[in-house]
């Protein structure tokens, strides 16, 4: 009887222990478990800090005016050769909760911290976001994506001029053109199965006066995932892809101050293609220009591409280059040629360069 006593015993002690063991190490997985999720979620509502530096070496023929006799006139031209900072961008984003996050930008090219964005981000409903404060009108992809998704070391001549002067072409000195790009306002973007769209209202020309600038961007991804938001085929979604979109802005500001645009992006494995098209109204210079682009990845780091731009104000501009990829978009090196037509005037020919892309 005692033996069967302690038999009982010892086996009651022991499953306890199995048992308090076993429940121990399952409350402690709960705690790290717990603990973990705290860290990722802090961390991830907590400010990221990111940019990208583009530097370049550059050859150009006849791209450097000198003023001889201190007249404030260029008396003539020189070739150019020298380095230069492309791009220094520095950018901050967060989440302040499941339903809101911002985001401030500022350019440090010149040595200076100049903002360029800052604004606030919200969800009103299921696909459904708000905006406000100071960001890009929404026109064409090659005028808002970033400098280091682009194919060449410049954006097109119209991503260009959406991106620095916005829609400002007669320079008729209403804003700062090397910022028009962007104004203080408020958007609404969404998106509906394969279709995005943006509606802005923001300052116009005039800045702070009674005059705005409504901007409205559509675009479907017809065939597959979309082209993305990269220029090229590097990054861009496998398979076959196909994105198409247009917008039109209006800044009453400006009289006939208006212009809309169309846009296509193809990719098909290692091919891609874009088409750019824009017709400014009479306030912003009554000029429709276009850009067709083409590249081809050729190996898993190495891309070369070919870009044909017509402003419709007697300047064409054809431009080849290869990109070497060291880690994707993030580390790049561009070897790239342009060669500017300028009927009737006088204008760089040609420039070569090769430029460094690093993003983090």
């Amino acid at each position: 009887m005692k033996k069967f006593v302690y038999s009982a015993v010892a086996l009651t002690m022991a499953t306890g222990a199995s048992y308090a063991a076993e429940t121990g190490w399952a409350s402690l997985d709960q705690e790290i478990s717990g603990l973990s999720s705290s860290l990722s979620a802090q961390n991830a509502g907590g400010p990221k800090v990111g940019g990208w530096i583009i530097t370049s070496v550059r050859s150009q023929g006849d791209g450097v005016g000198i003023d001889t006799d201190d007249d404030g006139t260029v008396d003539e031209t020189v070739d150019k050769l020298g380095f230069q900072l492309d791009q220094v961008r520095l950018h901050v984003t967060g989440d302040v909760s499941n339903d809101y996050s911002y985001k401030i930008g500022f350019d440090l090219q010149n040595g200076d911290a100049e903002l360029t964005d800052a604004y606030i981000k919200w969800k009103l409903m299921d696909g459904v976001n708000g905006m406000m404060g100071r960001f890009l009108y929404p026109t064409l992809k090659s005028a808002t994506m970033d400098e280091n998704k682009l194919l060449f070391l410049n954006r097109t001549l119209i991503g260009s001029v959406l991106y620095s002067s916005s829609l400002d072409l007669d320079e008729d000195g209403l804003t700062d053109p090397e910022t028009r790009g962007r104004a203080e306002g408020i958007a609404a973007t969404g998106s509906f199965e394969m279709l995005g769209y943006t509606l802005a209202i923001q300052n116009g020309g005039d800045g702070v006066a009674d005059e705005l600038a409504f901007t409205v961007n559509v675009s479907a991804d017809v065939m597959g995932k979309g082209a993305g938001m990269v220029e090229g085929a590097y990054g861009a979604a496998e398979g076959t892809n196909l994105t198409v979109g247009g917008f039109y802005h209006d800044d009453g500001s400006i009289e006939d101050g208006n212009a809309f645009g169309i846009e296509a992006y193809f990719t098909m494995g290692a091919l891609a293609a874009a088409v750019n098209y824009v017709s400014f109204g009479e306030g912003f210079g009554d000029v429709s220009p276009y850009d067709i682009t083409a590249s081809y990845l050729f190996t898993e780091q190495y891309e070369a591409g070919v870009r044909y731009e017509d402003t419709d104000a007697d300047v064409t501009k054809l431009t080849a280059g290869v990109n070497r990829y060291s880690a994707g978009h993030n580390l790049k090196w561009t070897l790239q040629y342009s060669k500017i037509d300028v009927d009737g005037g006088e204008g760089p020919e040609d420039e070569i360069a090769l430029g460094a892309t690093l993003a983090f």
